[in-house]
């Protein structure tokens, strides 16, 4: 048995890792009503924890449409938990939206209509 699948640490930083080198992803979120975080010794992982037999994965996102994000978080997530032992359902929470990170709009300013006189 690898030690990461036995240390909640290194697991919530595989886990974090992944979700972070996910395209789309500005970072992983703790905030919320209640804190999303994995508490182990020396230290913690915002944005990851395991409850209620599933995964749980907070986000920031820097681009749209947020689905496709969502999904690559949960196939990077479930990839990584797979590899180190573990199996549970993986839920993605897209916590907000960073839109200085976002491109111009590209819509066409309405114009008002020319009026005869």
């Amino acid at each position: 048995m690898r030690a990461a699948e036995t240390d909640p640490g290194a697991l919530a930083r595989s886990v974090a890792d992944a979700a972070s080198a996910v395209a789309g992803v500005a970072r992983l979120s703790s905030t919320g009503p209640v804190e999303v975080a994995t508490y182990f010794a020396g230290g913690k992982v915002n944005g990851f924890r395991l409850r209620d037999g599933k995964a749980w994965v907070h986000i920031v996102i820097d681009r749209l449409p947020l689905e496709p994000v969502a999904e690559a978080v949960r196939a990077a997530v479930t990839a990584v938990m797979a590899r180190l032992g573990q199996s549970c359902e993986v839920v993605v929470v897209v916590e907000g939206l960073e839109l200085d990170h976002l491109p111009p709009p590209s819509v066409t300013p309405l114009r008002p209509k020319k009026t005869r006189v």
